[in-house]
This record gives C-alpha cells, structure tokens and sequence, in this order.
C-alpha cells in the first residue's frame, strides 16, 4: 500500500494497521524536522477526534488512499510569533495587576504562582522558537531577573517582588520576543 507525505510516496506492507502507518507517517515528517499538519484517508479529512480505536485498527488497505502534509516545525513557529506575542502582552497586563496588592501587602508572593506558570510556559515557546532559527525568539533576557524574582519569592519579600516584576521583569516581556 502506498500512502504519501508531502508528494513522497512510501511502501507499506497492505496489512499494516493505520496506527502503524500514521506512526510511520509521523516518524518520517520527524525526522525531516516537520509536523504532520493535515491528514485525509479515502478522500476524507481526518481529525483527532477521528483517531478512535476501530479507526486506528483498520488495516491501510481498507481504508483508502492516505495522504499527509506536512510543516516545517519553523514554520509553524514563525505563524505562531503573533500569538506568542500576544501572550507577552497578556503577561505584562496581568503582571500589573499583581503589582499594587503585592506592595501594600494585601497578598501574599503566593498569589504570583499562577503567573509564574504562565511566565515559564512563555519562556518555553521562546526557546522553542529560538532552537528552530526563529528571528526575534530568545528569552536570555528575562532568565537572570526570573531567578531573581524567584528568589524573592523564595524569601517572602513582596516589595522585592513587585519591584523586580514592574522595574526589570515585565519591561522586558516587551523586549524578550525582540531579541535574537
């Protein structure tokens, strides 16, 4: 059975399961550095909710012809610099509203948990985005004054908190996706 990524013709044996043959699917984008983007099998478009048990059992020969295209996982993450820029705003604008409570006391360096959370999945996407080549994707600027604040959290120190979060963290959200 012949099943195709991205116009590339691959031989499978015809009793191979579809889990097998998207496993292989999978596995070859992979190793080329992509992501399969989109599948369709017998002229339908296959979703992940169509991935069901039944469905992924099914041998390739009784499915129909299976095609599959492929992305650069750069690619994906350039489309995505927008939303990961958006998230940086979302960031500095919630990171405000921690400011005043955590100075006047009325909360405790516990209550940054949550966007430290958000913070650290950020600084993911930026390195993930910095590893692929990406222009404009590094977090090596917020990293020192993340384990500052980080530390001053550690010490229970509010005020060292909200100035490390108005006067050098969340100015540099704005730089953090600019840097190389």
């Amino acid at each position: 059975m012949h099943i195709t990524l991205d116009g590339e013709q691959l031989q499978l044996p015809d009793d191979t399961s579809m889990m097998n043959a998207l496993a292989a699917l999978s596995d070859r984008a992979h190793a080329q550095h992509r992501i399969v983007t989109s599948l369709t099998v017998g002229g339908k478009t296959i979703s992940d909710r169509d991935l069901t048990p039944p469905f992924l059992n099914q041998q390739v020969l009784n499915v129909g012809a299976v095609q599959a295209v492929s992305q650069s996982l750069h690619t994906i993450i350039v489309e995505a610099k927008q939303a990961i820029d958006r998230f940086a705003a979302e960031l500095r604008s919630d990171g405000q509203v921690l400011l005043a409570p955590l100075r006047s006391g009325t909360a405790q360096v516990g209550t940054i948990d949550a966007w430290l959370g958000r913070l650290a999945d950020y600084t993911e996407m930026l390195e993930a985005g910095h590893a692929q080549g990406v222009d404009g994707l590094s977090s090596a600027a917020l990293l020192p004054w993340i384990q500052e604040l980080l530390g001053a959290r550690t010490t229970a120190d509010s005020i060292r908190v909200a100035d490390l979060l108005e006067y050098e963290l969340l100015p540099r959200l704005v730089d953090a996706g600019l840097a190389a």
